[in-house]
C-alpha cells in the first residue's frame, strides 16, 4: 500500500520579486486543483515581511507527486526560479501522520 507524501516548501523571494513569485505560485496552484485529483491537499501563503511563500502539498502516493513535478507548469516554475529566488526553496517532506490531528475535516 503506498503512503501519503506531505510536503512544506518555503520559497524565499527577493525583495522585489515576491509579487512576481506570488503571482507564479498562485498559477500553479489553479493548475493544481485542476489537474492533479491525487494532489489531495495543495495551497499557498505569504509571509510578506520575510518575503516568503509557504507551499502546503499532500500526494496521495509517489506517483501523484512525480505526476506534479513533471507537470508543465510546474517546470515553467522551475525555469523561472532562479530569478525569483533569494536561496534555494526548503523542503521538508514526510509521511507519518499524526494519529488524533490529521483527519480533521470541516464542511
Amino acid at each position: 500500500m503506498s503512503e501519503v507524501i506531505n510536503q512544506i516548501a518555503i520559497l524565499t523571494a527577493k525583495p522585489e520579486k515576491l509579487d512576481e513569485l506570488v503571482s507564479e505560485v498562485a498559477k500553479v496552484t489553479r493548475n493544481v486543483q485542476e489537474h492533479e485529483p491525487e494532489t489531495t491537499v495543495y495551497y499557498a501563503y505569504s509571509i510578506a515581511d520575510k518575503n516568503e511563500v509557504i507551499v502546503v502539498e499532500r500526494y496521495t502516493n509517489q506517483a501523484a507527486l512525480d505526476k506534479h513535478r513533471a507537470a508543465p507548469y510546474f517546470q515553467e516554475l522551475i525555469k523561472k526560479a532562479p530569478a525569483l529566488l533569494a536561496k534555494p526553496l526548503e523542503l521538508k517532506t514526510g509521511n507519518q501522520l499524526l494519529q488524533d490531528s490529521a483527519q480533521v475535516a470541516r464542511l
